[in-house]
């Protein structure tokens, strides 16, 4: 490391950014708004892209914030990472999952934190659900359960059943054509 490079990882900058992170997920299972929005960095230069929302400043962030449903908002995170750069920038990534309309997800979280004269604040903030497999989704909603040696044939059998019905699904039909007709008694 030369003299110009910053320190990273420094253990007591980790430590401070690991309990900011533990009680902004606090704030944010029990929607405490004031908290929340109190950790973001209070300025129009501030960002939160949210899984359906893409939110320019912190008026933007406030509002979506006091909107928010607040309803399966529990979720259990793992894979925290957390990565300092000197004694006033960091990064902090999270996966996590969650119940959303009783239906199991997967997702994502990114935040940048600077260090500014009022304390650490985040700067931005990524948030994304990875896309769930069909299969897995199907079969919970119809209470089936795919025994783990038979999810990769399962698999395969769904890609091919996609590649059969590709070409049929990709004809275009005029907005004049009728594509079944219509009984009425």
């Amino acid at each position: 490391m030369t003299p110009s490079e910053p320190r990273i990882n420094d253990p007591a900058v980790v430590a401070e950014l690991t309990a900011l992170h533990e009680a902004y997920e606090a704030a944010l299972l029990g929607n405490d708004v004031d908290k929340l929005t109190d950790f973001f960095w209070d300025s129009p230069m501030a960002l939160r892209f949210g899984v359906a929302e893409s939110l320019y400043g912190a008026e933007e962030i406030l509002a979506f914030r006091k909107a928010r449903p607040v309803m399966d908002l529990a979720r259990k995170v793992f894979n925290t990472k957390i990565v300092t750069f000197g004694s006033d920038c960091a990064i902090v990534t999270i996966e996590f999952v969650r119940g959303v309309g009783g239906i199991r997800r997967h997702g994502r979280q990114s935040q940048v934190w600077r260090r500014f004269p009022e304390g650490w604040k985040v700067v931005s903030a990524h948030v994304s659900l990875v896309p769930e497999f069909y299969m897995e989704h199907a079969a919970q909603q119809i209470g089936l359960s795919i025994p783990e040696g038979l999810q990769e044939g399962v698999r395969k059998n769904l890609e091919r059943s996609k590649s059969i019905a590709k070409p049929f699904l990709d004809i275009s039909l005029g907005a004049d054509v009728e594509t079944a007709s219509v009984f009425e008694p």
